[in-house]
C-alpha cells in the first residue's frame, strides 16, 4: 500500500450517499476487503468519519450503527451547515456530484471524493473543476484503480517502453458505459495514451440498467494505437480486463484488475523468420491485494497533509467523461467517428444523467 507519513491530525470527514460504493458494498462478506467510502475513512488513520448523509432513514440508521458515526442528516444541505469538515466522499446520482461540490466548497471543505463518472454533462465538470481550483480545494474522481500501486506501476512500465510500441488494446467490460465503462476508458488512458478519435455502437448485450446502455467501440489514441471497447452481459458473468499488444510482447490485465498475465516475443519455434508470443514472468510486481478504498483514502490523506498531488483528479474524471459522452454520441448517431476534444455543442449533452 502506497502510504507516506502518517498525518499529525485527523481530519474530519463525511460521506453524501450510502448507496453501494458509499457504504453498502462493506455487507458482501465475499469482498474481503474495504470497498466503500465510509469504510475507507473509517478504517484509515488521519480520518475521523464524523457523519453520514442519506436520504433514506433506515439506511442512514443502518450504516451510522455500522460505522458508528454520531452524525447522521438527511439533508445534505444541514451537513454542510452544521459539520465542519475538512473532506467529503459524493456518492450520489451523477446529476447531484455539481451542486454538492459547489456547496461543499463553500463550506470550507478542503477536499471533495466524487465517484463517478464526475458528472452528467461536460459542462457540469468543467464547472466542478473550476470551482475547487478557484477555491483552492482538491477533487478526487473515483476511478479507483489509479490509486493502485500495481496499475501506476503497470502504466510506467508500458510508457517507459516495456512492451515495445502499443500497438493495439482490447478491453472487456459490463454493467453500463457510465457505471463501468468509465473505469476502463480510463484504464486506457492510463496505460495507453490520449485518446483522438472514437466510434461508438450501442451493443447486443444488456447492461441491467436501461438508463445506462453498454457501448461497444473504438478508441483511437495519439501515435496510432487503437482500443477495441467491448461490453458483455452481466448476468451472464462480469468481467474487466485489458489486453495490451505491443511490439515485443503482451500484457493482461484481468480479474477486475486483481491478476495479470503477460507473454514476450521471442524466435519462433514453427515459422522461420517469426517471431511468437510465450508466456513468461509478468513484469510488474502484481501480488499483493487490491485495496482500492484503502490506498485511495490514504492518498486523500496525503495530498491533505501536502505531501502528494491527487492520482485522479478532476482534471482526469473530466477527460475520462468526454470519451464517454462522445462515445455515446456516436452510439446515438449511426456510429459515426467522433474525434476529440469534442465540440462546445456538446458539452451539455445530457447522456449520462441516469448514472450513479
Amino acid at each position: 500500500m502506497d502510504v507516506a507519513a502518517v498525518s499529525v491530525r485527523a481530519y474530519r470527514a463525511a460521506v453524501v450517499g450510502c448507496g453501494r460504493i458509499g457504504a453498502a458494498f462493506d455487507d458482501d462478506p465475499r469482498r474481503g476487503y474495504v470497498s466503500t467510502h465510509a469504510g475507507a475513512y473509517a478504517a484509515t488513520e488521519g480520518f475521523d468519519l464524523v457523519a453520514l448523509c442519506d436520504v433514506d432513514p433506515e439506511r442512514l440508521s443502518r450504516y451510522g450503527e455500522k460505522f458508528a458515526v454520531p452524525g447522521r442528516y438527511t439533508s445534505y444541505d444541514d451537513l454542510l451547515a452544521k459539520e465542519e469538515l475538512d473532506a467529503v466522499s459524493i456518492c450520489t446520482t451523477v446529476d447531484t456530484h455539481a451542486p454538492i461540490t459547489a456547496k461543499a466548497v463553500a463550506a470550507g471543505v478542503r477536499a471533495v471524493f466524487c465517484e463517478k463518472p464526475v458528472a452528467g454533462t461536460l459542462a457540469a465538470a468543467d464547472e466542478m473543476v473550476t470551482t475547487c481550483d478557484n477555491a483552492g480545494a482538491l477533487l478526487f474522481v473515483g476511478h479507483q484503480r489509479r490509486f493502485d500501486r500495481f496499475h501506476r506501476e503497470v502504466a510506467a512500465y508500458i510508457a517507459g517502453g516495456g512492451l515495445g510500441a502499443v500497438q493495439q488494446a482490447t478491453a472487456y467490460y459490463t454493467a453500463g458505459l457510465a457505471n463501468t465503462g468509465t473505469h476502463l476508458v480510463d484504464l486506457l488512458r492510463q496505460l495507453v495514451g490520449e485518446p483522438e478519435w472514437v466510434v461508438g455502437t450501442m451493443s447486443r448485450a444488456p447492461s441491467g440498467n436501461p438508463a445506462d446502455p453498454n457501448v461497444d467501440g473504438w478508441i483511437g489514441f495519439r501515435g496510432g494505437a487503437v482500443a477495441a471497447l467491448q461490453a458483455t452481459d452481466v448476468k451472464a458473468y462480469t468481467i474487466f480486463e485489458v489486453n495490451v499488444l505491443g511490439t515485443t510482447g503482451r500484457l493482461r490485465v484481468g480479474d477486475h484488475g486483481f491478476s495479470a498475465t503477460y507473454e514476450a516475443a521471442v524466435e519462433s519455434r514453427r515459422f522461420a523468420g517469426y517471431n511468437q508470443l510465450e508466456p513468461a514472468a509478468v513484469p510488474v510486481d502484481d501480488s499483493g491485494r487490491r485495496e482500492y478504498m484503502l490506498q485511495a483514502m490514504a492518498h486523500v490523506r496525503d495530498c491533505l497533509d501536502g505531501a502528494a498531488s491527487p492520482w485522479s483528479s478532476g482534471a482526469d474524471g473530466r477527460q475520462a467523461l468526454e470519451i464517454l459522452v462522445a462515445l455515446r454520441w456516436s452510439a446515438d448517431h449511426g456510429g459515426q467517428r467522433v474525434d476529440l476534444p469534442l465540440p462546445a455543442s456538446l458539452r451539455d449533452a445530457p447522456y449520462l444523467q441516469g448514472s450513479k
